[in-house]
Parts: C-alpha cells; structure tokens; sequence
C-alpha cells in the first residue's frame, strides 16, 4: 500500500509498505513448520485439499494468496470454497448494529432441555442443533437468514418429531420384546412388506449415495434433506406395517414379520445415524451407544449401502430420550438473553467522521449515543441511504419512548445526520380506521403474505392420506418441508425439479404427525383438480413475488 507509511518498506519501493494479508496468509503454510527445522507437519498437511473462507475475502485467497506461493514455488491449495453471511432476520450480523446472536445463549438454552446431563454434554448437545440447523436450513455458500423462530421449527420438526421420534418408537418395541435387536425372518423386499411407495433397497441405497456425493461437494442442505426423507421413509414403513399391533400377537407369522418390521427399523436407524455422525457427532454417539454398537469413534462407514450390517441378537445399550420437544418460551428465553446481552454490551466506537449527537434526552444518553453511531455506520455501508434513514427513525423512536419528533428524511434532522436532498419517504399508509370495505384488504395485509419461487427436490405420498403428498422444496437459502392436497391431481415424480409458488411466512401446522411450513400455491378447477401457479419465463428459486 501507498496510502500510509507505517509497515515494512518494499525493498526497492519505499513508498510502498507490505500489505499485511502477505503476513496473515502465510500462517497457514509457517504454522505447520514451514521454513522451519521441522517441516514433518507442513509435508503432511499441505497442499490443502480444501481452503473454506468468507467471501468478502476471496480476492485475498484466489488471487494474492496463489500468486505468493507461485512465486515462491510452492503448491496450490486444491480447492477453495467461499461461504456466504449469515443474516440475522435478514440482516447482515454487525456488532455496530448489536444484531448479533451470541451460540452461548443457543447452547445454554437447548442444553436446559436435558437439565440432568452435565454442562460439558448440554453445550455439546446445543452445538449438535444448532450446527444441523445452519447446515440444513442454508444452502452452503450462499447468504442465510438466522432467526430463534426459524431454529425452534427446525429442530421440533426434523429431531425432536422426526429423527428422535423414529428412534425412541423402535427401540421401545424392541425394549419391549428382551431388549435384542432381533432377527429378521421374512426378508424385507418380500411382497407382503412391500410398495412403491413405502421402503425398498434400491431406494435406500440410492439415498445414501445422494448423502455421501452432497457431504463430497459441500451441498450439505441437500445431504441432510436426502436424509430426512430416508428418515421418512423409514417411518412410513413401520406406520404401515404397524409392528405394535404384532408383538403381542400368538402367532408365529405375526411374530416373524414384527421381527423383520423392527430390524429393518432398526437397520435404518443405525445408517441415518452413521449419516448424520460428520454434522451431530454427540447424539449420533448416543444414538449408537443405544443401539447396542458401543463406540462410535471407532466404526467404520465404508459400506453404508450395504444392508443388513446390524447383527442381530445385539443387546441394546439403556435407551433414553433424544429430542424433548421446544416449546414457545425456548424462543422466549433466547431473545430474553440476548436483549440482555445487548443492553449490557458497551457502546460501540463512533465511526470515524461521526458526529457528535446535539440530542441528549435526559435519561437515555447511552442509548442513544449507540443509536447514533450505528446509523453512521450503517449509511457508510448503505446503497439506499433513504432506507437507512427510516430505520434509524424507527430506532429513534424506540429508544426514546416516542417522546420527540425527527423530522422527515427530505428536511435537515437536527442532529445533523441526514442528507438535504434525500428523497422523500413512502406514502404513509391509511390512517387507522380509515374505511375498507368488507370485501377488500389494505396493501398492508397484502404486504404481509410473503409469496416466494421455490423448487420441489423430495416429494412422496404421505401413508393413509389419499390427497396428500410430503413435498421438500428449495427456497435458495433453505429447504422446507410443506404437505400439500394435489395427491389426486400430481404424481410425487411429476413433481420432482418443477418450481413452484409457496407462501413461506404461513405459521407451520401440523398434518398427519408431520409439520408443514408453507402452502402451495394453485387453482381449483371446476372438476375439482388442482393446477399449480407457475411462469412461462425462467425465476430463480427463491425470488419474491410482488
């Protein structure tokens, strides 16, 4: 750099100082022993066979790191990946701003729904949800959206409902039956325990194979869906079997077949669980350990496709509960937390340039000293500064109770932070109680469906419901779980890649013992058929409608 002096002069160029990322990107190779006595670590550790790095820094990493160590004639990194931002209810996390989210107040507040286990186990069981949550719900690379409500769902209906609950049902049948995983009699693909659309080999191992190339090219969301859906199908394979109404049974065929129903239960289980280990290393381990197989750590997962290495006659370990449900005040404890958090936080430093405030209400100079200063930071970043200006207005007068005016973003506020040419805010919305008639919504209903393109990756029938089919869709940043009503007029294949328009802020609901988060959009026709919303252009997944 030119810019400043302080720094190493360049040999040769002195006005020229070492740019510091020289320094910093050089750790990785020096760490290791590099151009030290000892390079035994830097021969094994490098090349790199994967760079993982934020993105505002990849011109660091793609370009000026490779370039240093041609020069120096070293080896490449194999591959570098850039991940995206992680929003906080759509905003970027900024400790200027105090939007940040602390993982202390995730691991104390889910590690309180296991009180009996020791601290060290809380934070790791914490850590297991919320690494499945961020992994599942954001598309790896690209920009996610983080929320309290968001995280609650997830885990409600992927762990506690799903995974968990599909353990805890198995392995209290087979606790019920001498605690043995027991041996199967009647092989599982015999027509009396088959159907397209409940279990097959094929279809499994066609799963597993989507898990493990995800995992290999970082598309972990899509991994971690595959694995939900193999979930779901393992337990509409036992919902239709029904292996409860058999185990009481006298008669030695029911016995035979509750013997195969609970194995291939139980098989299940143990390659969900093998699948899940890289993304929640503690329950899987708790979830082995139940299983009979001891230590996870030393397993092998090479054959995952290969059916049937559970053996039989394996003593179950002490089975105990996964996933307790989180209810509402979960949600509420967290955002308690952390507004304590942000109250307790000192102020940040003003933002070079900033002015000081002319504004002091008595009684809230260090709240709104901190107001102040993020909205200079925030408008050093900003692309609308309009925007900007209004948020901090509604900041503003959050902080202060309502009690003063701010002028309008066209006019000088007094405290000297606006722009006198701003353009003008939106038109205010009708006065309250201004008239609607009974037939119509206001634009500020309206304004509040979030209407979104998404694209359908998993589809199946849900069992005993004719008109229901289990859809995961691809929202861009997230994938959803929503049922929808079309059995009668779509295939579960017809469905697979087509886009699709969903309502993505409708509160989830449940439907058949599943949770649906979303509604599909489409018409009804005269015959009673459902047509789904489309385009004749090509949108992006994930694109608002407006």
């Amino acid at each position: 750099r030119t810019s400043f002096s302080w720094g190493i002069p360049v040999p040769g160029d002195e006005k020229h100082v070492i740019y510091v990322w020289l320094d910093a990107l050089s750790n990785y190779i020096t760490a290791l022993g590099w151009g030290s006595g000892d390079p035994a670590r830097y021969e094994k550790f490098w090349p790199a066979n994967l760079h993982l790095v934020g993105k505002e820094i990849t011109r660091f990493h793609c370009v000026y790191w490779p370039a240093f160590l041609l020069a120096a004639g070293l080896p490449l990194p194999e591959s570098i990946h850039a991940h995206g931002w992680l929003l906080f209810e759509e905003s970027k996390m900024s400790k200027s701003r105090g939007n940040i989210v602390r993982s202390e107040t995730i691991l104390d507040t889910f590690g309180g729904l296991k009180p009996d286990l020791p601290k060290a186990e809380q934070d790791r069981f914490g850590a297991d949800v919320l690494r499945y949550f961020l992994l599942r719900e954001i598309v790896f690379g690209q920009d996610g959206s983080f929320s309290f409500d968001a995280l609650v769902q997830r885990y409600n209906a992927d762990l506690a409902n799903g995974y968990g609950n599909l353990v805890s049902r198995t392995l209290a049948m087979i606790s019920k039956r001498g605690g043995q995983i027991p041996k199967p009699t009647v092989a599982a693909y015999d027509p009396v325990f088959t159907s397209e659309d409940v279990i097959s080999y094929s279809r499994i191992r066609a799963i597993v194979a989507e898990v493990q190339s995800s995992f290999d090219s970082l598309n972990f969301s899509t991994g971690l869906a595959a694995i939900s859906s193999l979930i779901a199908l393992i337990d509409g394979y036992i919902s239709r079997y029904t292996p409860w109404k058999l185990v009481d049974s006298s008669d030695p065929d029911d016995q035979h077949k509750a013997n195969t129903i609970l194995y291939t239960a139980a098989e299940g289980i143990r390659v969900v669980t093998a699948l899940l280990y890289p993304v929640m290393p503690y329950s899987a381990a708790r979830v082995w350990e139940q299983l009979g197989l001891g230590d996870i750590r030393g397993a092998s997962f090479q054959n995952l496709e290969h059916w049937g290495d559970l053996p039989p006659g394996t003593r179950l370990g002490k089975v105990t509960p996964l996933f307790p449900r989180a209810d509402k005040e979960v949600i509420a404890r967290m955002n308690e937390i952390e507004q304590k958090n942000a109250a307790s936080a000192p102020a940040p430093d003003p933002a070079p340039g900033a002015k000081e405030s002319a504004v002091k209400p008595e009684g809230h100079p260090s709240k709104l000293r901190s107001v102040i200063d993020g909205l200079a930071v925030a408008l050093s970043e900003s692309t609308n500064e309009t925007a900007t200006v209004l948020a901090f207005e509604n900041a503003l007068r959050e902080t202060l109770g309502g009690k003063i005016t701010v002028p309008p973003v066209d006019q000088e506020p007094a405290i000297g932070l606006g722009k006198p040419n701003a353009p003008a805010p939106p038109p205010a919305a009708p006065a309250a109680g201004a008239a609607i008639p009974d037939d119509k919504i206001s634009i500020d209903d309206f304004l509040k469906v979030e209407l979104r393109v998404a694209q359908v990756k998993v589809a199946e029938r849900v069992p005993k419901a004719d008109k229901l089919l289990r859809l995961e869709v691809d929202l861009g940043n997230e994938t959803r779980q929503i049922l929808a009503g079309i059995a009668e007029s779509y295939t579960p294949e017809s469905l697979i890649g087509r886009k699709v328009v969903i309502v993505a802020n409708l509160a989830p609901r449940k439907l058949r013992g599943l949770e649906s988060n979303g509604m599909i959009v489409a018409a009804s026709t005269a015959d009673g058929k459902a047509v789904l919303a489309g385009f004749l252009e090509d949108v992006e997944v994930g694109a608002k409608l407006k």
